[in-house]
Protein backbone atom coordinates (compact mmCIF):
# COMPACT_ATOMS: atom_id res chain seq x y z
CA UNK A 1 0.00 0.00 0.00
CA UNK A 2 1.52 3.35 -0.95
CA UNK A 3 1.68 6.29 1.45
CA UNK A 4 -1.18 8.30 -0.09
CA UNK A 5 -3.62 5.41 0.16
CA UNK A 6 -2.49 4.73 3.73
CA UNK A 7 -3.15 8.34 4.71
CA UNK A 8 -6.67 8.18 3.37
CA UNK A 9 -7.38 4.87 5.03
CA UNK A 10 -6.25 6.17 8.41
CA UNK A 11 -7.95 9.56 8.40
CA UNK A 12 -10.81 9.43 5.96
CA UNK A 13 -12.60 12.75 5.53
CA UNK A 14 -12.72 15.56 8.12
CA UNK A 15 -16.13 16.29 9.56
CA UNK A 16 -17.73 19.42 8.07
CA UNK A 17 -20.48 19.68 10.67
CA UNK A 18 -18.64 21.31 13.57
CA UNK A 19 -21.71 22.38 15.51
CA UNK A 20 -23.02 18.81 15.73
CA UNK A 21 -19.86 17.49 17.47
CA UNK A 22 -19.60 19.31 20.82
CA UNK A 23 -16.53 18.94 23.00
CA UNK A 24 -16.95 16.87 26.15
CA UNK A 25 -16.48 19.73 28.63
CA UNK A 26 -18.87 21.50 31.02
CA UNK A 27 -21.12 23.91 29.14
CA UNK A 28 -20.18 27.53 29.84
CA UNK A 29 -20.81 29.11 26.44
CA UNK A 30 -23.69 28.26 24.12
CA UNK A 31 -22.77 28.27 20.43
CA UNK A 32 -24.83 30.55 18.20
CA UNK A 33 -25.65 28.64 15.00
CA UNK A 34 -25.76 31.94 13.09
CA UNK A 35 -22.10 32.53 13.89
CA UNK A 36 -20.76 29.15 12.81
CA UNK A 37 -18.56 29.72 9.76
CA UNK A 38 -18.59 27.12 7.02
CA UNK A 39 -14.81 27.37 6.84
CA UNK A 40 -12.55 24.67 5.52
CA UNK A 41 -11.81 22.27 8.36
CA UNK A 42 -8.32 21.11 9.27
CA UNK A 43 -6.49 19.29 6.49
CA UNK A 44 -5.87 15.78 7.82
CA UNK A 45 -3.45 15.02 4.99
CA UNK A 46 -1.25 17.87 6.25
CA UNK A 47 -1.50 16.63 9.83
CA UNK A 48 -0.63 13.10 8.73
CA UNK A 49 2.46 14.34 6.89
CA UNK A 50 3.61 16.35 9.92
CA UNK A 51 3.06 13.48 12.36
CA UNK A 52 5.13 11.09 10.23
CA UNK A 53 8.22 13.28 10.48
CA UNK A 54 10.30 12.34 13.52
CA UNK A 55 10.96 15.98 14.39
CA UNK A 56 12.57 15.42 17.78
CA UNK A 57 14.11 18.54 19.31
CA UNK A 58 17.70 19.24 18.21
CA UNK A 59 17.44 16.94 15.18
CA UNK A 60 17.94 19.80 12.73
CA UNK A 61 17.53 17.64 9.61
CA UNK A 62 14.10 16.34 10.67
CA UNK A 63 13.05 19.77 11.91
CA UNK A 64 13.95 21.24 8.53
CA UNK A 65 11.84 18.50 6.92
CA UNK A 66 8.83 19.43 9.08
CA UNK A 67 9.23 23.11 8.29
CA UNK A 68 9.46 22.31 4.56
CA UNK A 69 6.28 20.21 4.69
CA UNK A 70 4.38 23.01 6.41
CA UNK A 71 5.84 25.80 4.29
CA UNK A 72 5.05 24.02 1.02
CA UNK A 73 1.46 23.39 2.08
CA UNK A 74 0.95 27.02 3.12
CA UNK A 75 2.55 28.58 0.06
CA UNK A 76 0.40 26.41 -2.22
CA UNK A 77 -2.60 28.13 -0.61
CA UNK A 78 -1.38 31.70 -0.94
CA UNK A 79 0.12 32.13 2.52
CA UNK A 80 3.34 34.16 2.75
CA UNK A 81 6.24 32.27 4.38
CA UNK A 82 9.75 33.11 5.58
CA UNK A 83 12.22 30.74 7.28
CA UNK A 84 14.80 32.20 9.67
CA UNK A 85 17.68 30.29 11.32
CA UNK A 86 19.70 31.04 14.42
CA UNK A 87 23.44 30.69 14.90
CA UNK A 88 23.06 26.95 15.56
CA UNK A 89 21.03 26.34 12.43
CA UNK A 90 17.69 25.84 14.17
CA UNK A 91 14.89 26.98 11.80
CA UNK A 92 11.73 28.90 12.59
CA UNK A 93 8.86 29.55 10.18
CA UNK A 94 6.93 32.81 9.96
CA UNK A 95 3.73 32.52 7.93
CA UNK A 96 1.15 35.27 7.38
CA UNK A 97 -2.02 36.14 5.52
CA UNK A 98 -0.33 39.22 4.01
CA UNK A 99 3.34 40.12 3.46
CA UNK A 100 5.49 41.62 6.22
CA UNK A 101 6.84 40.87 9.68
CA UNK A 102 4.20 42.63 11.77
CA UNK A 103 0.50 41.77 11.88
CA UNK A 104 -2.38 42.50 14.24
CA UNK A 105 -2.52 38.97 15.65
CA UNK A 106 0.30 36.47 16.07
CA UNK A 107 -0.12 32.73 16.51
CA UNK A 108 2.80 31.02 18.26
CA UNK A 109 3.32 27.26 18.30
CA UNK A 110 6.05 24.66 17.83
CA UNK A 111 6.67 21.70 15.57
CA UNK A 112 9.31 19.78 17.55
CA UNK A 113 8.39 16.81 19.74
CA UNK A 114 9.86 14.72 22.54
CA UNK A 115 11.41 11.33 21.67
CA UNK A 116 9.22 8.27 21.15
CA UNK A 117 9.32 4.79 19.67
CA UNK A 118 9.22 4.70 15.88
CA UNK A 119 5.73 3.21 15.99
CA UNK A 120 4.36 6.45 17.43
CA UNK A 121 5.32 8.26 14.23
CA UNK A 122 2.81 6.16 12.29
CA UNK A 123 -0.48 7.86 13.17
CA UNK A 124 -3.69 5.92 13.52
CA UNK A 125 -7.30 7.05 13.78
CA UNK A 126 -9.94 5.60 16.09
CA UNK A 127 -13.24 7.41 15.72
CA UNK A 128 -12.71 11.09 16.51
CA UNK A 129 -9.19 10.52 17.84
CA UNK A 130 -5.83 10.55 16.09
CA UNK A 131 -3.01 8.84 18.01
CA UNK A 132 0.65 9.76 17.42
CA UNK A 133 3.63 11.50 18.98
CA UNK A 134 3.00 15.23 18.70
CA UNK A 135 -0.74 14.81 18.03
CA UNK A 136 -1.76 17.21 20.79
CA UNK A 137 1.70 18.57 21.70
CA UNK A 138 1.45 20.25 19.43
CA UNK A 139 1.09 19.44 15.73
CA UNK A 140 -2.70 19.36 16.03
CA UNK A 141 -2.58 23.03 17.00
CA UNK A 142 -0.11 23.74 14.18
CA UNK A 143 -2.52 22.15 11.69
CA UNK A 144 -5.32 24.36 13.02
CA UNK A 145 -3.19 27.50 12.67
CA UNK A 146 -2.13 26.54 9.15
CA UNK A 147 -5.72 26.01 8.05
CA UNK A 148 -6.83 29.33 9.54
CA UNK A 149 -4.07 31.15 7.62
CA UNK A 150 -5.07 29.34 4.43
CA UNK A 151 -8.73 30.25 4.94
CA UNK A 152 -7.76 33.93 5.36
CA UNK A 153 -4.93 34.19 2.80
CA UNK A 154 -4.78 37.64 1.25
CA UNK A 155 -7.07 39.23 3.85
CA UNK A 156 -7.16 40.03 7.56
CA UNK A 157 -3.86 40.60 9.42
CA UNK A 158 -2.70 37.37 11.02
CA UNK A 159 0.79 35.87 11.35
CA UNK A 160 2.17 32.69 12.86
CA UNK A 161 5.59 31.88 14.31
CA UNK A 162 6.33 28.15 14.36
CA UNK A 163 9.30 27.30 16.60
CA UNK A 164 11.43 24.17 16.51
CA UNK A 165 13.00 24.03 19.99
CA UNK A 166 10.21 24.38 22.55
CA UNK A 167 10.67 20.87 23.96
CA UNK A 168 14.41 21.25 24.59
CA UNK A 169 14.22 24.23 26.92
CA UNK A 170 14.29 27.96 26.48
CA UNK A 171 17.97 28.76 26.89
CA UNK A 172 20.54 29.18 24.16
CA UNK A 173 18.90 27.99 20.93
CA UNK A 174 15.45 29.51 21.53
CA UNK A 175 13.96 30.35 18.14
CA UNK A 176 11.09 32.50 19.52
CA UNK A 177 13.61 34.91 21.05
CA UNK A 178 15.41 35.08 17.71
CA UNK A 179 12.20 35.87 15.84
CA UNK A 180 11.25 38.66 18.27
CA UNK A 181 14.71 40.19 17.95
CA UNK A 182 14.35 40.12 14.16
CA UNK A 183 11.07 42.02 14.28
CA UNK A 184 8.40 39.31 13.97
CA UNK A 185 5.99 40.75 16.54
CA UNK A 186 2.24 41.52 16.60
CA UNK A 187 0.44 44.82 17.10
CA UNK A 188 -2.52 43.60 19.16
CA UNK A 189 -2.33 40.08 20.63
CA UNK A 190 -0.29 36.89 20.98
CA UNK A 191 -2.22 33.60 20.67
CA UNK A 192 -0.18 30.53 21.65
CA UNK A 193 -1.25 27.07 20.53
CA UNK A 194 0.06 24.34 22.83
CA UNK A 195 -1.03 21.32 24.83
CA UNK A 196 -3.37 21.63 27.81
CA UNK A 197 -2.68 18.09 29.03
CA UNK A 198 -5.71 16.88 30.92
CA UNK A 199 -7.46 20.29 30.92
CA UNK A 200 -9.18 20.69 27.53
CA UNK A 201 -11.83 23.22 26.61
CA UNK A 202 -10.09 26.27 28.07
CA UNK A 203 -8.69 29.54 26.83
CA UNK A 204 -5.79 30.15 29.20
CA UNK A 205 -5.28 33.76 30.26
CA UNK A 206 -2.51 33.15 32.79
CA UNK A 207 0.53 30.89 32.91
CA UNK A 208 3.06 30.18 35.62
CA UNK A 209 6.69 31.14 35.22
CA UNK A 210 9.41 28.53 35.50
CA UNK A 211 12.93 28.45 36.89
CA UNK A 212 15.39 25.64 37.53
CA UNK A 213 17.05 25.95 40.95
CA UNK A 214 19.97 24.06 42.47
CA UNK A 215 20.33 23.46 46.19
CA UNK A 216 23.88 22.47 47.17
CA UNK A 217 25.02 20.90 50.45
CA UNK A 218 28.74 20.86 51.26
CA UNK A 219 30.22 18.36 53.71
CA UNK A 220 33.20 16.14 54.40
CA UNK A 221 33.26 12.77 52.70
CA UNK A 222 35.11 9.55 53.35
CA UNK A 223 34.64 5.85 53.99
CA UNK A 224 31.00 4.98 54.66
CA UNK A 225 31.95 2.68 57.59
CA UNK A 226 32.91 5.73 59.71
CA UNK A 227 29.87 8.06 59.53
CA UNK A 228 30.74 9.61 62.95
CA UNK A 229 33.90 11.06 61.43
CA UNK A 230 32.17 12.54 58.41
CA UNK A 231 29.79 15.38 57.54
CA UNK A 232 27.40 13.69 55.12
CA UNK A 233 26.13 16.26 52.56
CA UNK A 234 23.31 13.99 51.38
CA UNK A 235 21.73 14.00 54.83
CA UNK A 236 22.23 17.77 55.06
CA UNK A 237 20.61 18.24 51.66
CA UNK A 238 17.53 16.17 52.49
CA UNK A 239 17.09 17.76 55.90
CA UNK A 240 17.59 21.21 54.44
CA UNK A 241 14.92 20.69 51.78
CA UNK A 242 12.40 19.45 54.38
CA UNK A 243 13.05 22.52 56.56
CA UNK A 244 12.51 24.81 53.58
CA UNK A 245 9.33 23.00 52.45
CA UNK A 246 7.77 23.34 55.91
CA UNK A 247 8.73 27.01 56.13
CA UNK A 248 7.40 27.83 52.66
CA UNK A 249 4.10 26.06 53.35
CA UNK A 250 3.66 28.29 56.41
CA UNK A 251 4.78 31.47 54.64
CA UNK A 252 2.81 31.08 51.41
CA UNK A 253 -0.81 32.07 51.88
CA UNK A 254 -2.06 30.76 48.50
CA UNK A 255 -4.15 27.59 48.35
CA UNK A 256 -5.34 25.27 45.60
CA UNK A 257 -3.36 24.64 42.44
CA UNK A 258 -2.79 28.28 41.46
CA UNK A 259 0.13 28.92 43.79
CA UNK A 260 3.91 28.99 43.64
CA UNK A 261 5.35 25.50 44.04
CA UNK A 262 8.72 23.81 43.83
CA UNK A 263 9.41 20.15 43.01
CA UNK A 264 12.70 18.25 43.44
CA UNK A 265 13.55 16.61 40.13
CA UNK A 266 17.21 15.48 40.27
CA UNK A 267 19.60 14.53 43.09
CA UNK A 268 23.28 14.13 42.24
CA UNK A 269 25.81 12.91 44.82
CA UNK A 270 28.57 10.33 44.85
CA UNK A 271 29.35 7.51 42.48
CA UNK A 272 30.50 4.66 44.74
CA UNK A 273 28.36 2.73 47.21
CA UNK A 274 30.92 2.75 50.06
CA UNK A 275 32.08 6.36 49.77
CA UNK A 276 30.32 9.39 51.26
CA UNK A 277 30.78 12.33 48.84
CA UNK A 278 31.91 15.83 49.75
CA UNK A 279 28.95 17.54 48.01
CA UNK A 280 25.34 16.83 47.08
CA UNK A 281 23.15 18.74 44.65
CA UNK A 282 19.37 18.82 44.28
CA UNK A 283 17.76 20.30 41.17
CA UNK A 284 14.31 21.78 41.69
CA UNK A 285 11.64 22.94 39.28
CA UNK A 286 10.00 26.13 40.52
CA UNK A 287 6.63 27.14 39.05
CA UNK A 288 5.64 30.61 40.21
CA UNK A 289 2.58 32.80 39.71
CA UNK A 290 4.40 36.13 40.13
CA UNK A 291 8.01 37.29 40.07
CA UNK A 292 7.51 38.59 43.63
CA UNK A 293 6.59 35.08 44.75
CA UNK A 294 9.69 33.69 43.08
CA UNK A 295 11.91 36.17 44.94
CA UNK A 296 10.19 35.32 48.25
CA UNK A 297 10.60 31.57 47.67
CA UNK A 298 14.33 31.91 46.96
CA UNK A 299 14.79 34.06 50.06
CA UNK A 300 12.95 31.47 52.15
CA UNK A 301 15.12 28.65 50.79
CA UNK A 302 18.35 30.52 51.54
CA UNK A 303 17.16 31.40 55.03
CA UNK A 304 15.87 28.01 56.16
CA UNK A 305 17.65 25.20 54.29
CA UNK A 306 21.18 25.75 55.55
CA UNK A 307 22.38 24.96 52.02
CA UNK A 308 23.71 27.03 49.15
CA UNK A 309 21.08 28.08 46.60
CA UNK A 310 22.06 28.65 42.98
CA UNK A 311 19.23 30.48 41.26
CA UNK A 312 18.85 33.16 38.56
CA UNK A 313 17.98 36.64 39.79
CA UNK A 314 15.48 36.95 36.93
CA UNK A 315 14.14 33.68 35.50
CA UNK A 316 14.19 33.25 31.73
CA UNK A 317 10.60 31.98 31.75
CA UNK A 318 8.35 34.71 33.15
CA UNK A 319 4.71 34.17 34.12
CA UNK A 320 1.91 35.35 31.84
CA UNK A 321 -0.26 37.82 33.72
CA UNK A 322 -2.90 39.76 31.76
CA UNK A 323 -4.78 42.78 33.04
CA UNK A 324 -8.31 42.21 34.31
CA UNK A 325 -11.10 42.55 31.74
CA UNK A 326 -8.70 43.09 28.87
CA UNK A 327 -10.88 44.09 25.89
CA UNK A 328 -8.82 42.10 23.37
CA UNK A 329 -9.11 38.93 25.45
CA UNK A 330 -12.81 39.50 26.11
CA UNK A 331 -13.45 39.89 22.38
CA UNK A 332 -11.52 36.73 21.53
CA UNK A 333 -13.23 34.70 24.24
CA UNK A 334 -16.67 35.84 23.08
CA UNK A 335 -15.78 35.16 19.47
CA UNK A 336 -14.45 31.66 20.06
CA UNK A 337 -17.23 30.85 22.53
CA UNK A 338 -19.83 31.58 19.86
CA UNK A 339 -18.60 28.53 17.96
CA UNK A 340 -16.95 26.25 20.54
CA UNK A 341 -19.37 24.73 23.07
CA UNK A 342 -18.32 24.95 26.71
CA UNK A 343 -15.22 27.10 26.21
CA UNK A 344 -14.12 28.60 29.52
CA UNK A 345 -11.28 30.74 30.83
CA UNK A 346 -8.48 29.04 32.73
CA UNK A 347 -4.92 29.28 34.03
CA UNK A 348 -2.03 27.00 33.03
CA UNK A 349 0.51 25.58 35.49
CA UNK A 350 2.96 24.48 32.80
CA UNK A 351 5.09 26.82 30.69
CA UNK A 352 4.93 27.50 26.95
CA UNK A 353 6.65 29.80 24.48
CA UNK A 354 4.24 32.49 25.67
CA UNK A 355 6.97 33.39 28.17
CA UNK A 356 9.08 34.98 25.43
CA UNK A 357 6.35 37.47 24.57
CA UNK A 358 5.62 38.76 28.09
CA UNK A 359 8.02 41.69 27.72
CA UNK A 360 6.06 43.01 24.71
CA UNK A 361 3.32 44.16 27.07
CA UNK A 362 0.52 42.76 24.87
CA UNK A 363 -2.36 40.49 25.88
CA UNK A 364 -1.37 36.82 25.63
CA UNK A 365 -3.66 33.78 25.61
CA UNK A 366 -3.03 30.07 25.15
CA UNK A 367 -5.46 27.74 23.36
CA UNK A 368 -5.29 23.97 23.03
CA UNK A 369 -7.25 21.61 20.83
CA UNK A 370 -8.89 18.77 22.71
CA UNK A 371 -6.30 16.06 23.33
CA UNK A 372 -4.61 14.20 26.13
CA UNK A 373 -1.53 12.30 27.29
CA UNK A 374 1.12 14.59 25.78
CA UNK A 375 4.63 13.07 26.02
CA UNK A 376 3.01 9.68 26.73
CA UNK A 377 2.33 6.56 24.69
CA UNK A 378 -1.40 7.35 24.43
CA UNK A 379 -1.02 10.88 23.02
CA UNK A 380 -4.02 11.81 20.89
CA UNK A 381 -5.98 14.72 19.43
CA UNK A 382 -9.65 15.22 18.54
CA UNK A 383 -10.58 15.83 14.90
CA UNK A 384 -13.86 17.58 15.75
CA UNK A 385 -12.04 19.86 18.18
CA UNK A 386 -9.52 20.88 15.52
CA UNK A 387 -12.35 21.65 13.10
CA UNK A 388 -14.13 23.70 15.77
CA UNK A 389 -11.07 25.85 16.41
CA UNK A 390 -10.52 26.39 12.68
CA UNK A 391 -14.09 27.63 12.28
CA UNK A 392 -13.94 29.74 15.45
CA UNK A 393 -10.66 31.51 14.65
CA UNK A 394 -11.63 32.06 11.01
CA UNK A 395 -14.90 33.66 12.07
CA UNK A 396 -13.25 35.82 14.73
CA UNK A 397 -10.57 37.26 12.45
CA UNK A 398 -13.05 37.94 9.66
CA UNK A 399 -15.30 39.86 12.03
CA UNK A 400 -12.43 41.83 13.53
CA UNK A 401 -11.19 42.76 10.04
CA UNK A 402 -14.66 43.99 9.04
CA UNK A 403 -14.93 46.41 11.99
CA UNK A 404 -14.22 50.07 11.19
Amino acid sequence: MNRLVLCVSIFGVASACVAETPLSVPTRAVPDERNVVKANGVDLQLLDSLLRVKSVSRDVERLEESVDVLKSWLQARGVHCVVERNEKGMPALYASTTPGKTHDYLFVSHIDVVPADDAMFTPRREGDWIFARGACDTKGNVAVIAQVLANLAGRCSVGAMIATDEECGKIGTATPRMMIERGYVPRRMVIVGDSAGEEPGQLFVAEKGHAALRLVAHGRGGHSSRPWALDNPISKLCEGYVKFAEAWAAESSATGTWRTVVSPTIIAAGDTSNVVPDDAIMTLSCRFTTVEDYVRLCACMRRTSGCELIAPDMPYCLPVVNRDNDPEINALFAGLGATIPGLRLGRMSAATDAAFYVRLGLPIVIFAVDGCEPHASGEKVSVSSMDSYVAAFTSFFEKMASKP
